[in-house]
């Protein structure tokens, strides 16, 4: 590192990561990225298999008032696709182009449930109420990323009247807080019509959060390349701007008493300032407390044994398949991104009490039994299916087109799969049935035209991105988080025990996701940039 710039090490190169070392390389700060993987983006990416491209993480952005603005104000300038949602059920498709859309959904529901109309429209009330919420925190870019100095018509004729209504918003939402299976339950009996609305949802995702996912659906966009063109975006500027990236460097020691993090190899890397841009149970394994003081020692244990006691929410089972089909063949069943569900009836019981049993008596259990489960858990699930030729033609050979089916899916039961012995017969399995439940409904008998497959699962995850549990949002809902989970209290997410040490990305708040992701890395910058103008001051 450079004599007389401060040196700032940050530990994982996605999201958060590149969004910080962007901003502190752009700040002429000694900035060196390191990474456990051979390429930067973490869950993020798109990668190329016999002339398909696919993306390994999200299956597209939501802007959040954040990703975007942010961009520009790096100087990033790249195309962005429309990444228009359709919702599916059974034999009823709905492509959403506006709020007013919700009518239609209404009417499927109806279609669905003819006995719960009373209820359908009080739920479909509700949805309308917090999606008009949650528009007031969408629609607005964020003003940190917006230079209020040049532009003061601006403050006063827009940013203070909306601060005003994203304030009250924010009270708003917050009177939505409990788990939305709780709050469903109170709208209605039928199990199947909550499971319907709840299912693709991580278990206990808060109210507000869930049913304001209408008005979120128009907020999503697509990088033209795939998603993995946004990581390679930072990356140039982080090298641009004379940042280093090392990939292949696996972090297994910090020494904050000495301002240092040591890799596997031995390697020794100093630091004024540390973010922790990866795994922050890994982050807590890897504190050496060494000579430092009883209190942060105190602090340390404290914390550590929060983080470890709390584990990330359900992951995913990825399908990725190559098929001889044109696009055009998907487009006119759901198009580009469709949520779809095969069944009305629901996981209810199967993704609760029988998903409990299974984990609590997988010993005991043969198995056919728990294939016979597998069976039944994948047939009522909820799937989100990608496109991405349908966003850009490039993206597949021409005729062809790749398609991703994902579902959530349980850490648990892929670890207790691999231990008995079995875990790729349970993944061939998966694959096997996905497409034929694909084939019996959204894509009638598109087995017989799949050229290829292969899939990853919440091991997978686990393994590539280092992520506990192979969580993909950080912490579940189904218990207090351990970090700040308020909008409010989000500059404080990126604090540490440790001074000069702070942590960013899917686990310094929750929910998660990548426009969360790079604002804590952003935030971890600022912190940075003004401890270092206190210290010159």
């Amino acid at each position: 590192m450079e004599r007389g710039k401060r040196k700032v090490v940050i530990v994982g190169a996605g999201m958060a990561g590149l969004t910080a070392a962007a901003y502190l390389a752009r700040k002429n700060m000694d900035v060196l990225l390191l990474e456990k993987n051979d390429h930067v983006g973490g869950l993020v990416g798109t990668f190329e298999s016999q002339g398909f491209f696919f993306d390994s993480g999200p299956r597209a952005f939501v802007n959040s008032g954040i990703i975007k603005p942010m961009l520009k104000d790096l100087g990033i300038e790249w195309e962005f696709l429309k990444n228009r949602i359709s919702i599916g059920i059974e034999d009823q498709l709905l492509s959403i182009r506006s709020m007013d859309d919700l009518q239609e959904y209404q009417r499927i529901l109806f279609h669905l449930y003819p006995e719960n109309k009373e209820d359908i429209q009080k739920i479909i009330a509700t949805i309308s109420q917090i999606s008009a919420y949650t528009r007031v925190l969408y629609e607005f870019d964020n003003p940190n990323f917006v230079d209020l100095k040049r532009n003061k018509a601006f403050i006063f004729r827009k940013l203070i009247p909306w601060t005003f209504k994203f304030l009250y918003a924010l009270a708003k939402l917050n009177q939505y807080n409990q788990p939305m299976e709780d709050f469903l339950q109170s709208l209605t009996s039928n199990s199947s019509l909550i499971d319907i609305l709840i299912q693709h949802f991580f278990r206990k995702t808060p109210t507000h959060f869930a049913l304001g996912y209408f008005y979120v659906y128009l907020d999503y966009f697509y990088p033209k390349g795939g998603t993995g063109a946004l990581s390679r975006l930072l990356e140039e500027k982080v090298l641009e701007w004379g940042g280093k990236i090392k990939l292949n460097t696996h972090i297994v020691e910090i020494l904050p008493a000495e301002s240092k993090v040591v890799d596997s190899r031995g390697n020794v890397y100093p630091y004024d300032d540390l973010i922790w841009a990866a795994d922050l149970k890994t982050m807590y394994r890897s504190l050496n407390p060494v000579h430092l003081d009883k209190e942060t020692t105190a602090r340390i244990h404290s914390e550590s044994q929060r983080k470890l006691a709390s584990r990330g929410a359900e992951s995913v089972f990825i399908l990725y398949l190559g098929v001889d089909r044109p696009p055009a063949y998907f487009q006119q069943r759901g198009g580009e991104h469709l949520f779809y569900t095969p069944s009305r009836q629901g996981l209810g019981t199967t993704n609760q009490e029988e998903r409990i049993c299974l984990l609590q008596d997988f010993e005991q259990k043969s198995k056919e039994e728990v294939l016979a489960w597998l069976e039944k858990f994948l047939r009522l699930n909820t799937y989100e299916i990608s496109v991405p030729a349908l966003r850009d033609a490039t993206l597949a050979p021409e005729g062809k087109t790749g398609v991703m089916v994902s579902c959530l899916f349980d850490y648990q039961i892929l670890k207790k799969v691999e231990s008995a012995g079995w875990y790729e017969e349970f993944k061939e399995t998966c694959e096997n049935l996905t497409i034929r439940i694909l084939s019996e409904s959204i894509y009638p008998d598109i087995a017989q035209d799949i050229l290829f497959k292969f899939s990853a699962t919440p091991l997978t995850i686990q393994k590539i991105a280092g992520s506990s549990e192979g969580a993909i949002t950080g912490w579940s809902f189904e218990t207090l988080p351990p970090v700040v989970h308020t909008l409010q209290d989000i500059p404080k997410s990126v604090l540490t025990p440790l001074p000069n040490v702070y942590q960013a990305g899917q686990w310094a708040y929750s929910p998660a996701g990548v426009p969360i992701a790079m604002l804590t890395g952003w935030y971890a910058t600022q912190s940075i940039i003004k401890s270092s103008r206190a210290k010159k001051g």
